[in-house]
Formats: C-alpha cells, structure tokens, sequence
C-alpha cells in the first residue's frame, strides 16, 4: 500500500541555521504519527513545509501521491490545525465552517449540510448557532479540527492542539483526533511535546532534536530501541530535555 504522506531528506534552511535537516518518514492511512520534541525542534516547521506554507529548500514531499512540486493540488488534499488559530467572534459555528465549505467549492446546501456533520461529529451541534465568541478555548479547539476537515483531507495537520486546555478538555480533544483517524481513514499528524499524549493516541512517533530526527517507529519500537521502558524515558535520554 502506497503511503498517504511521504517525505524523503526534507530540509528548510534559514541562512547558516538548519531548521529542518534531511527528514524522511512515510505514514498510510489511518494512522496518528506524533511529531514529538522539545520547543525549536522542528515540529512546528515540519508542519509548514509539509502544507506547502513554507517552500522547502531542499528535498521532496508527497501528499496523497500528489508531490510538493503541486502545492495547490496539496492544499486542496491536506487539513491544518495551527497553533494559533484566530476566529471570527460575530459568526457562529455554522455560518463559519459553511463559508469554508463554499471556499472549497461545495454549493450552498451541500455546505450547510456539512457544516452540520461535522458539529456534530466534533459535539458542537447544540452550539451551532450561537456566536464564536461565547465558545470556550476548547470548544474553539474542537471548531478548529472541523474546519480543517471541511474538504475531507488525506492529511491533518494539528499543531499543540491540546496547548492550554484543562485535562478534561484534553482528553475531549484526545479522544476526537483517535475518532477522526478511525472514522476518515486520513493520516493524522500530531505535534507536541507531550510524551502521555502520543503514548496514549500515537501509532508511530518521530523523535524530533535541532531539526534532526533522533528515531523513529512505533512508541513501542522507540521505547525497545532506546533501552528503556517508557518513551518519556527514552526521549529523555536521547534529547536530555526535562520529560513531561
């Protein structure tokens, strides 16, 4: 089976410092690969030269066998949650994802009637019609997941989407991006620095350091890889960053 998404020796260069250093990785449908590392590893960049934001100065990459030489035909394939995501307060939850449905070109009726899908696949349904302004950090969150699943993706992108939520708010969230791999089959990547979250939610993990990959496999593979019992561990040994 052909890989969803595909990397191989990417790097992004900012004069002398290397903020991306030959990355290769591949990832199929349905799985949740975490891109773990400490702040200024790399994730956040990964993310921007993987949803065509950034141009990559070296290597190549492939979004649903689409390569990275056709950023347009990849940003109509790929689903991105930032880390800093502004809203439109007046609109509601709706009105919001149905603009965004008619950008990607559905028809009014066929935008509304996913607009209501996906609230209530994210459980915002009974705040469909109420402002944006009114939603808490976590209810904008899970907004956020159902934008950027508007155009049905092959690839979501979600960067620190638990970043400020209270636990049960990140477990709400947790618990949405494993439905969202089952359910839509896409390849989900999920940055964070985190180590619970990708032990609980991740299928495969990539070890990022000074923009270079450390290891990668499964958490299980990287815990037995790295002589250790728990990935938090491994990853402690293998960056020397505080764990948790």
């Amino acid at each position: 089976m052909e890989p969803v998404l595909a990397a191989e020796r990417l790097t992004k260069r900012y004069g002398p410092r290397v903020a991306v250093d030959q990355l290769s990785f591949s990832a199929h449908a349905g799985e949740i690969l975490g891109l773990l590392g400490p702040n200024g590893a790399g994730k956040t960049t990964t993310i921007r030269l993987l949803t065509t934001i950034l141009t990559p100065t070296g290597g190549t990459f492939s979004v649903a066998g689409v390569p990275s030489t056709e950023p347009a035909e990849i940003r109509r394939r790929v689903g991105v949650l930032p880390e800093s995501a502004g809203y439109p307060a007046q609109e509601t939850g709706w009105e919001y994802l149905r603009y965004h449905g008619r950008l990607f070109g559905l028809d009014a009726r066929a935008a509304g009637e996913r607009a209501e899908r996906l609230l209530g696949e994210v459980g915002l349904a009974d705040r469909a019609r109420t402002r944006i302004a009114s939603y808490s950090r976590g209810m904008r969150q899970r907004l956020g997941i159902a934008r950027a699943l508007v155009n049905e993706p092959a690839a979501l992108f979600l960067d620190e989407p638990t970043l400020g939520l209270d636990p049960a708010g990140q477990a709400r969230i947790l618990d949405l991006v494993r439905d969202v791999a089952r359910r839509s089959g896409a390849v989900v990547v999920l940055s964070t620095h985190t180590l619970h979250e990708v032990e609980q939610l991740c299928t495969h993990v990539l070890i990022l350091h000074r923009g270079k990959v450390l290891m990668t496999g499964t958490p299980e593979d990287v815990t037995r890889q790295a002589g250790a019992d728990r990935l938090a561990d491994a990853f402690l040994v293998m960056t020397g960053e505080a764990a948790g």
